[in-house]
């Protein structure tokens, strides 16, 4: 086979494996290019507008006050545990919950409802008009917002990390909440000088708890208290804002940063955390950051989005124009766009990614090929021999300069994460699985297993090997030995394993946790394939032809060179996902040898 045709498989290759492995994961639609905004005409509103954004229906709601930040603070990693929402209601005793909230829950078929919050910041009065609709309302509520943050930490299982943030202001655990919620961590609130008892009883308590995170600067946490905490790291700065940004760059690597929200972070009444609050959950939902801004963008966040080279970003604003101005959206997308390449790099083709690329642009070389033309005619052909359902790449356009890959996807499905989370919410409600959430766990199996299929098919993935064994894909997962894949050759997961794993551990764990034990298994394992393997880089070929690294958007994902267990951890995330895709995509051929350029769009 010539250089050339190689080549042209091996786009094929990369993008299948990018797209089926990735882009099934997630239902939640992209937003249009540029600047969106979902806000209605106060707070109340816009919670039911996100809630709309990001949920066509769900099993869970939580519902928190929306005057009163100090309970609500803690319930975004809630929220993303249940897969809800968070809707909001006054605290008025006279008051049921607005009817807005209602219809939502209507809307989106809520079955179960958690309320944030004692009779003194949620009213028996809202409960009772949300029992008029679903029957099955939980208070979770302490003597003060220490202990309900504690109480909240229970529902999470046993986190092996916590967030410490102040409970005298809102900024900083907001900031926090989607990265904790992401990360399966708790948010415990403390005062300035003191860690309350009940929040130091429940850290004694959960020994477990080897990693904590202190929010906010000394004037919120003192270091007296990060001094008592385990293995604890401030993330914080002199404002609200430097805080904001200290914590985005210290789990970035949680974030797709595809689409960032913004929301308003201060003001005047010193409540403005409402649009941040529900804002939040939908940012932890779709594992994206949140920016907190006032009337004006702060230097920091100017610099840190301008460093991150996010040109292809999408900015959604969370709030009316009465909380953040179109003029400061405009600013906030503007640094978004105005990036430097990192690493001296250019960019090449259509997706003006900011990433150092390796050797000419093979596009051209590609979409002009007539073996490729037919590959793509194929697939997007209903009876064509690589028709699928879940992606199409669209046809080439000769009039245009665009030579990139343009993948379109046309369907979601259920993740391996969803497999854990799907079992807990089933497990909430009743403290049991039924042997009807046992068999729906084994269908989310299936589903997942029949996506691999798809990733293993050499017709269409093409001949990738990993390793100097060069196993192809699904025998090199059936040879690590992890319990959760079966042994057969099949590459498939091992529902019964699975299963049992879930109704063994789920009285000890959260989804979260469950998910992450799934990848720690797999990261050891492939990492020690390699440490075995007497390869001193991770090598991973189509072909026979190195992939040196491999970008999602200025996000590097992938690097030959880079240590096995980074590379591990790698290589899990790219085939067993739990975040969407979306962006666009650099693959670099080792010694300099070219680099494809491949641009994913969402779901329409």
């Amino acid at each position: 086979m010539q250089k050339k045709s190689k080549k042209v498989l091996s786009a094929c290759s990369i993008a299948s494996l990018l797209v089926t492995t990735t882009a099934v994961s997630t239902g939640v639609k992209a937003a249009d290019s540029g600047v969106n905004r979902v806000g209605g005409a106060n707070r109340y509103e816009t919670a039911a507008k996100v809630a709309d954004s990001g949920w066509t229906s769900s099993d869970y709601a939580i519902v928190a006050n929306g005057e009163g930040y100090a309970d609500a603070l803690c319930a975004t990693p809630l929220a993303k545990a249940n897969n809800a929402p968070i809707l909001l209601t006054t605290g008025n005793s006279s008051n049921s919950l607005e009817q807005n909230q209602l219809n939502e829950l209507k809307k989106l078929n809520v079955k179960h409802v958690i309320v944030i919050g004692g009779t003194g910041v949620v009213p028996d009065s809202v409960l009772n008009s949300i029992k008029a609709q679903v029957t099955d309302v939980e208070r979770i509520g302490g003597q003060d917002r220490y202990e309900t943050s504690v109480k909240i930490a229970e529902k999470l299982g046993t986190p092996a990390k916590a967030v410490i943030a102040s409970g005298e202001g809102y900024a900083d655990a907001l900031s926090a909440g989607p990265a904790a919620a992401i990360n399966g961590m708790p948010i415990l609130l403390s005062r300035a000088g003191s860690l309350p008892d009940t929040i130091s009883n429940y850290l004694k308590a959960h020994s477990q708890i080897t990693q904590t995170y202190v929010i906010g600067g000394t004037a919120s946490i003192s270091d007296s208290i990060l001094n008592s905490l385990p293995s604890a790291k401030r993330l914080g700065g002199q404002t609200r804002y430097d805080t904001n940004v200290a914590v985005l760059q210290e789990f970035a690597s949680s974030f797709n940063f595809s689409n960032i929200y913004a929301a308003l972070g201060d003001g005047p009444l010193g409540n403005e955390f409402a649009d941040a609050l529900t804002g939040g959950a939908l940012a932890a939902k779709n594992r994206n950051p949140l920016v907190i801004t006032g009337k004006t963008i702060s230097s920091a966040t100017a610099s840190f989005l301008k460093e991150k080279g996010l040109t292809n970003s999408t900015l959604t604003v969370l709030g009316g124009t009465a909380s953040i101005p179109d003029s400061v959206a405009s600013d906030i997308k503007g640094d978004i766009g105005n990036s430097s390449t990192p690493g001296g790099g250019s960019s090449g083709g259509s997706g003006s990614n900011s990433v150092p690329l390796s050797g000419s642009l093979l596009n051209n070389l590609i979409v002009d090929n007539n073996d490729y033309k037919n590959f793509v005619q194929s697939l997007n052909t209903p009876t064509g021999k690589y028709y699928n359902e879940y992606f199409t790449i669209k046809q080439i356009d000769d009039t245009t300069n665009d030579k990139s890959i343009n993948v379109q996807l046309k369907k979601s499905d259920r993740s391996v994460e969803d497999i854990f989370v799907d079992a807990q919410n089933k497990y909430l409600v009743d403290g049991k699985l039924t042997d009807s959430d046992i068999q729906a766990i084994k269908d989310n199996v299936d589903k997942v297993n029949a996506k691999l299929d798809l990733v293993y098919n050499k017709q269409l993935l093409g001949s990738l090997t990993i390793g100097n064994s060069n196993k192809d894909l699904k025998t090199f997962l059936s040879s690590l030995g992890s319990k959760y894949i079966l042994n057969d050759g099949s590459g498939h997961l091992d529902k019964d394993y699975i299963v049992n794993k879930i109704t063994t551990d789920l009285p000890k764990y959260n989804s979260a946790s469950e998910y992450e034990a799934f990848k720690d298994d797999l990261t050891t394992k492939i990492s020690n394939y390699f440490k075995n393997d007497s390869s001193t880089d991770t090598i991973v070929k189509y072909h026979g032809y190195t992939i040196g690294n491999i970008y999602d958007d200025s996000t590097k994902m992938f690097d030959y060179q880079l240590s096995h267990e980074t590379n591990a951890d790698n290589l899990v995330n790219i085939v067993f996902p739990s975040s969407k895709v979306g962006g666009t995509y650099t693959i670099n051929l080792a010694n300099n040898d070219g680099h494809f350029i491949i641009n994913v769009s969402n779901i329409n």
